[in-house]
Order: structure tokens, then sequence, then C-alpha cells
């Protein structure tokens, strides 16, 4: 089909577009609405059966900075979830109701795209003008809001209560009186689940550090309960695995809110003081290590990170169990922040504690700057092969000797090698 007459097609409107689309109830099934948060909560009640009836909870509720009031902004934060393989693009509603009556002027339309097995979280502000029993709820539509994909189920919907004046003088009334205000219902307080914060993940980079070199440290802590939790402490420490009963603290963050399903990340930097053994060392992370927060799991509030390894030498190639080729180069290389001299040391002993089955490189009392070495001809594969044939051996280990400028020496770990000797037939 020539290009005029398809444009012609798509102008007169006879073409479709025959794009894979999934059916409403598939899209349904794939998207879920987790929950609905409010800035300001109360201790009046906020469920479905809400009414007055608590005159102290009510005169209380005037000044108390979490409830809110009339002439306050309400934030209300809700994450829609595509669990699905594809993304998606939908319409989101956050419908505002005082008294049974919506008010449409606050209310929420916008159209966000999902990634796959992504979340979007949609913040609306809404400036409490009125009194009343308010209800929050959230409506998912496609992409054009003519068809609902998605409803906030009974129960999930989110109620606060805004006293008005009348309300504060039955209230006053009461307690004065002692006499209950005839038309004013029991408040049956709506349940529904605590925080429970845990670690998603706790990180240190690098793997292999040296004495002196920064540690970074990245730590994902997440909200999975059902409520929000505000003023939250952490504590950060680590630890030589051979003494896991000494920690020492690295530091102690803290993050003022996390709603349901939110994370929050601590990006942290240090370095391991110079006194520390050298050795192998865990990160454990803690939140609310005083035990001040009630939550659904007080069990799962400890991570630790991998195991990293300090020390004052760190070999870098060859790595463990390489394979030069006799006919090929030979290079060691090693990385240290503590010394400025170097020698390396070859052999057939895993342990290296017989003398006469290892070798130094450069040989003798001479010692290099650099941190690296390219052995000179007839060192390697020569002298290494006469003492493999020599000790009846298949492998070769290496490590590294560091020197101070005051004498001082330290020891690298051992990584093994071998050499695959030149075919006969090579030439």
């Amino acid at each position: 089909m020539s290009r005029i007459l398809l444009l012609k097609l798509i102008l007169s409107g006879i073409i479709t577009l025959l794009l894979p689309t999934l059916s409403p109830a598939t899209q349904s099934a794939e998207l879920k609405i987790i929950a609905i948060v409010l800035s300001k909560t109360c201790p009046l009640p906020d469920g479905p059966d809400m009414t007055i009836d608590s005159p102290d909870s009510i005169l209380r509720s005037m000044s108390n900075p979490d409830c809110p009031k009339h002439g306050d902004t309400q934030l209300v934060q809700t994450a829609i979830a595509n669990q699905g393989q594809v993304q998606k693009e939908i319409g989101v509603e956050i419908k505002v109701r005082v008294d049974g009556q919506e008010l449409k002027k606050k209310r929420h339309r916008k159209v966000y795209t999902i990634q796959a097995h992504d979340t979007a979280r949609v913040l609306h502000e809404i400036n409490l003008e009125n009194t009343g029993r308010y209800q929050i709820s959230v409506r998912v539509w496609d992409s054009r809001f003519k068809r609902i994909l998605l409803n906030t189920t009974a129960g999930d919907e989110r109620y606060f209560y805004i006293a008005s004046p009348q309300d504060l003088e039955v209230a006053k009334t009461q307690l004065a009186t002692g006499v209950r205000v005839s038309g004013k219902r029991i408040i049956t307080p709506l349940k529904f689940d605590p925080p429970d914060l845990r670690w998603e993940s706790v990180q240190v980079l690098p793997k292999h550090a040296l004495r002196g070199e920064k540690l970074i440290l990245r730590l994902n802590l997440m909200n999975v309960g059902g409520d929000i939790v505000k003023d939250i402490a952490t504590k950060i420490q680590y630890y030589n695995v051979k003494q896991p009963m000494r920690k020492s603290v690295i530091a102690m963050p803290s993050t003022r809110v996390l709603a349901p399903g939110e994370i929050t990340t601590f990006n942290l930097e240090y370095i391991l003081p110079d006194d520390q053994l050298l050795g192998k060392y865990q990160i454990v992370a803690t939140v609310d290590p005083e035990n001040e927060i009630e939550e659904l799991k007080e069990n799962n509030n400890i991570a630790k990170s991998n195991v990293f390894k300090l020390s004052d030498i760190k070999l870098l190639l060859p790595t463990d169990k390489f394979s030069f080729a006799e006919n090929g180069l030979f290079l060691f290389q090693w990385d240290s922040l503590a010394f400025s001299e170097f020698k390396i040391q070859v052999g057939v002993d895993e342990k290296f504690e017989d003398s006469g089955s290892f070798f130094d490189l450069p040989q003798g009392n001479r010692w290099i700057a650099d941190k690296e070495l390219v052995p000179l001809a007839g060192e390697l594969p020569g002298m290494a092969m006469g003492l493999m044939r020599a000790k009846e051996k298949n492998k070769l280990y290496w490590r590294v000797i560091g020197r101070q400028a005051s004498g001082r020496q330290s020891i690298s770990g051992i990584n093994s090698f071998s050499i695959t000797p030149v075919s006969p037939d090579s030439s």
C-alpha cells in the first residue's frame, strides 16, 4: 500500500489502530491500589461507621497537632501498582466527599504512565475549607477517563472529621451536663494494621577495602505495614566477624516520616579507624533501636550487609586461579594505601612456610615503589616451572610484602595461578 493511500485511509477514519490491547478485566487484575495515606490523622475514628459522641475527644482534637482542622492543608497519597508485564497508561482520580457530597473542585484527575512491575505514587493537597465528615477514595480509569478499571474497595477509603462550631458547643454541653445529645450515634473506631519497618537492602562497597580506603554504604529502609510512621531512628554499626560482640557505631541517621510502601535510602561514607584488625567485616543496620515504635512485626528490624575484607595490600592481577600461557606476558598488580615499597613472592607452598619452596621478585634485598611488576626474562616461567618440577607440584601461589619507611612490614593474602606449557608442536 502506498504512503499516499494509507494517509487518505487514516484521514477518512477507515483505518483503526490494530495495536494489541488488554481487556478491561485483564488490566484491572494487573493493577492494584496499595493504600491511601493521610498526612494528618487523629484519635477521632476515621472509619465508615464514624459518628461523634465522645465530647472529650472532639475538644482534644482542637489542640492535637496531628488532627486536621478547618483551614489546614491535608496531604493525600495513594500508590498504584502495575503488576503486569507491560507499561500502562492510566487515569488516576482522587475523590473527596464531605458528609456524602462530592467536592468536585477538590477532585484530582491526572494521567500517569507506570512501567511494568513498578508503582506510581500520587500526591494531592486538599484545603480543608469545610467542616464535617470527609471521605477520600481512589478510582483508576483508562487514559481517556472513559472506563473505570479499578475502585477503592469498601473499607479501604479513608475518613476524617473536622468539628464545626456547633459540634464544639454540643461537646462542651455534654461535658458540663453529662447528658448525651440526641441524634448522636456511637463511635466505632476503625482497626488497621500498624506500621512495619524493615531493611530492604544493606550494601557495602568495595568488597575488599584497603586500610584508609573510604567505604560506600547504601541502605534502603521500607515501611511494609499499613499505617504511616514518624520520627524513625536507626543505628548503623560494623564489627569484625571474629568478634561479633564488639560492634562500633558508624552513624545514626533518621527519617521524618514513611508512608506504607514507601522506601527511604541512606547513602553513607566511612573510613575504618587505622587501629582496626585486618580481616573480614560486616555492617549491621538496626531500625528503631530503642523499640519506641509499635510495629506489626518486631523481629525484622535488623539486617546485615555482605561480608567485606579489610587489608593493607589488595591483590589485583593475576586473579585467583588465573592461568598464564608459558610464552605469554607475566604481569603482577596490587594496590595499597599504607605502604610505599614492595616485593612479591612466588612459590609452590600455599602457606609460604618452606623457604625453599618460594622465591622473591625482585630478588635479594631490592624493593620496588611501583604497584606492578613484570618479571625479567628467565624469572618466569623459568624459575617457577623449575620449582614446580623439583617439588612435583602443578600449581603456583603469590603474595606481596609491603614496607614503610619506618621498617614496618605487612603481607597480603595469597592467590593461586598456573602456567600452561607451550605445546611441543607449536612454533
